[in-house]
Formats: structure tokens, C-alpha cells, sequence
């Protein structure tokens, strides 16, 4: 490949990458499902995203409402022959909302909760997703699975006076859309 064409893809990949920040699309860093024993044995996802919230979702926490990230993660065996087979797959809520008496941001995730006395805290908080569990233990051949995932703002479970008014070029637009993750066994690095 010639120096011209690797630079031309190289800025290519930067400002699409740019221009994906500034238009509240969510980009993931490194996703990958790693297979472990501990804690308990199974497949494990893993990434970070980034992305900011826009000033109109943060009047909305601000005045008190919900909102709800999903990130959702699935594992299927390729096959030539007929469709891919689902091996194992995971959809996980996090909340987060802010209470006005305290000053306080909650997350949860499940069945746990962290309060935050800062929006930054809680956002970092929400953009690492280390060790979430996917499935049972597999030993995976990464030539014969596939693994993809989504992170995204659920604008459905927004009240519906906020749906009503909605407008995708607001902000609201808080999505990764699905990409690939690479698939680790355990003790692979």
C-alpha cells in the first residue's frame, strides 16, 4: 500500500471519527468478550464508550427524569450452510437520574446503585463496561464466532410528553449502532 493511500485512509478514519463525536453518536473503544474463570466462569463483556450529553438531556436529568442506557451484547456460531446460530447474548438498563433535594446522580445497573455528587462521575461511570456477563463458559474459536454489540439512549422508556416533542437532531440521537467485539479465550491476551 502506498504512503498517499494509508494517509488518505488515516484521515479518512480521523474525521469520521470526529464528526461521529460531534454528532452525538456513541463510539466504543476496544470492546472485546473475553472468556474467564473468576469470578465465575463464563464470557465476559468489556469496553468503553464515548460520547457527551447534549444540553437539552441534560435539562431533562436535570429537571428530574430517568434516562435509560442499554447496552446489549451477542455471541453467534457462523455457518456457512444456514443462518448463524445464537450462542449466548445479554440487554442490560442503566438508569441514571438526578435527585434536585440532594444534588445527587444515581446509576444502576441491575440490581446495584451508585450515587455521584457530579454529572462527570456518573457519565465515567457509565461509559466503562468491564466484566459484564454475556453467557456460560465456551471455549471459543474466534474463526468460527462472532461477537457484536450496541450501546444506546432508550428514548422509548422517556415519558410521553418528552417522546411527543422529540426530536432526533436535538441530541437525543445517543447511539453506537452495532459493531464488532473481539473474541478472547480465557488466559488469551
Amino acid at each position: 500500500m502506498s504512503l498517499k493511500k494509508l494517509l488518505a485512509i488515516t484521515l479518512l478514519a480521523m474525521s469520521t471519527s470526529l464528526s461521529a463525536l460531534a454528532s452525538d453518536v456513541v463510539v466504543p473503544v476496544d470492546p472485546v468478550i473475553e472468556g474467564q474463570e473468576v469470578p465465575a466462569k463464563g464470557l465476559y463483556f468489556s469496553s468503553s464508550f464515548e460520547f457527551e450529553l447534549s444540553s437539552e438531556v441534560e435539562d431533562v436529568l436535570q429537571r428530574g427524569i430517568t434516562l435509560y442506557f442499554v447496552i446489549e451484547v451477542e455471541v453467534e456460531k457462523k455457518r456457512w450452510y444456514w443462518f448463524d446460530r445464537s450462542i449466548c447474548g445479554i440487554k442490560e438498563t442503566i438508569r441514571l437520574s438526578f435527585n434536585p433535594l440532594t444534588r445527587s446522580y444515581r446509576v444502576a445497573i441491575g440490581g446495584m446503585t451508585q450515587s455521584f455528587s457530579s454529572l462527570e462521575g456518573a457519565l465515567r461511570f457509565i461509559k466503562t463496561i468491564n466484566n459484564l456477563y454475556v453467557g456460560s463458559y465456551r471455549n471459543l474459536n474466534p474463526e468460527d464466532y462472532e461477537a457484536r454489540a450496541r450501546f444506546y439512549l432508550d428514548t422509548s422508556k422517556l415519558p410521553r410528553p418528552f417522546q411527543v416533542t422529540l426530536k432526533k437532531d436535538d441530541g437525543w440521537n445517543l447511539n453506537s449502532g452495532w459493531f464488532d467485539a473481539e473474541i478472547k479465550g480465557a488466559g488469551e491476551k
